[in-house]
């Protein structure tokens, strides 16, 4: 004897019975999220892009060699305006561990004004706890446009 018809039909009573349970009605109409749709708003990204990563290695008390500074250049890919820019990172260690901490603000740094289709160079961001460099599994980066409208 086949089960399979008398497993659904046990199915759509549980669904039925839950759904109205939940204080939903089975008379509504489904509708779609319109994510990206005409109804969300826009986000732009920021014209600018992050090059020339370097981080400072030193060697800790313990002997470890570990990095708590990155040195980067932000370029700007506006070809008609000079924009500012916010540059946060994230260094992700061994086992889930971040520096800074999750659930902390990233940390973060400003680079001023950089002109239409311009490098600026020498922009650091510190981190307040060293990752050991054969430790790192992940830096992340965001770069953020300020003046946007």
């Amino acid at each position: 004897m086949n089960s399979l018809p008398i497993i659904a039909l046990i199915g759509v009573a549980i669904l039925v019975t839950s759904t109205i349970g939940f204080g939903a009605s089975l008379t509504n109409t489904p509708t779609f999220n319109l994510i990206g749709a005409s109804d969300n708003n826009a986000v732009t990204t920021a014209r600018g892009n992050i090059t020339a990563l370097v981080w400072t290695e030193e060697v800790s008390t313990e002997g470890v060699i570990e990095t708590d500074e990155i040195t980067f250049a932000v370029g700007n890919e506006d070809g008609t305006e000079a924009h500012d820019f916010q540059i946060c990172a994230v260094i992700e260690g061994p086992i889930g561990t971040y520096s800074p901490a999750a659930g902390s603000p990233p940390a973060c740094t400003t680079t001023g004004s950089v002109a239409a289709y311009a490098n600026s160079t020498g922009h650091t961001i510190d981190f307040v706890t060293p990752v050991n460099v054969t430790s790192i599994v992940d830096i992340s980066f965001s770069i953020e446009e300020l003046d946007q409208e």
